[in-house]
């Protein structure tokens, strides 16, 4: 597998999200420290001051868990997909969505999820069991990936429309990928996208590829990689 990733902006955004988390605390701890002799205007300082630092806490929090850690959760799904054959290239925060998988059955569209506990859809995504502190501040949290999903493809079609015609287009296809190893999949016979854990990813796409009964040409790749390799 061909892999394109964009180690500038990884690199970036873990600055930012470490800078961020810094700052955050920094600003909680002095909406604190007023609180220890309490006047009228300190009390209103203290209380901006812990509504901005948990704000930046929150943003703080998606840059590190996606991009502070190690490894990220990119890393794993590339990890998993790096024995798939030269005729898929894989990119990686170089394109208009974060993960992007190029192959004989057409364009993938992974989306990491840190969710643990068993994962199932009945109306919307829901989660059984894991750290009920960890999804409440949205790191183990499913949250809407069906909201990244429709977003991710709408912005492929929108690049894609300007070297395709309707008729040509490649399929497209989302999956959810779950990246924690104690993580289950449940019931999602309803679900609105496709979901499979991060270790039986490479399996589920080549068969569900095989099992659709496409293969781009060999043009049509080297168009897709021309495209999103600029």
């Amino acid at each position: 597998m061909n892999l394109i990733i964009n180690e500038k902006l990884i690199k970036r955004n873990k600055t930012i999200g470490n800078v961020l988390s810094i700052g955050g605390i920094a600003i909680l701890g002095v909406g604190l420290v007023l609180n220890f002799n309490p006047t009228t205007v300190k009390t209103l300082i203290s209380f901006g001051a812990l509504i901005i630092g948990f704000i930046i806490s929150q943003i703080s929090t998606y840059y590190v868990s996606r991009f502070g850690r190690s490894p990220r959760l990119d890393e794993i799904v590339t990890e998993n997909l790096n024995k798939l054959g030269n005729e898929y290239s894989l990119y990686v925060y170089s394109t208009p969505v974060p993960m992007l998988l190029v192959g004989p059955g057409g364009l993938w569209m992974p989306i990491p999820s840190a969710a643990t506990g068993e994962v199932y859809f009945d109306k919307k995504w829901k989660q059984h069991g894991g750290s009920a502190l960890m999804k409440l501040s949205g790191h183990e949290s499913i949250g809407k990936p069906e909201v990244d999903a429709a977003d991710n493809e709408k912005n492929i079609l929108k690049v894609l429309s300007e070297h395709f015609e309707e008729d040509q287009m490649p399929p497209i296809n989302s999956a959810i990928v779950l990246v924690h190893p104690e993580a289950k999949i449940g019931d999602v016979e309803n679900a609105p996208s496709l979901i499979y854990k991060a270790n039986a990813l490479r399996r589920k796409i080549k068969k569900f590829d095989r099992d659709a009964g496409i293969t781009l040409p060999q043009e049509t790749l080297d168009k897709l990689n021309e495209i999103f390799g600029e």
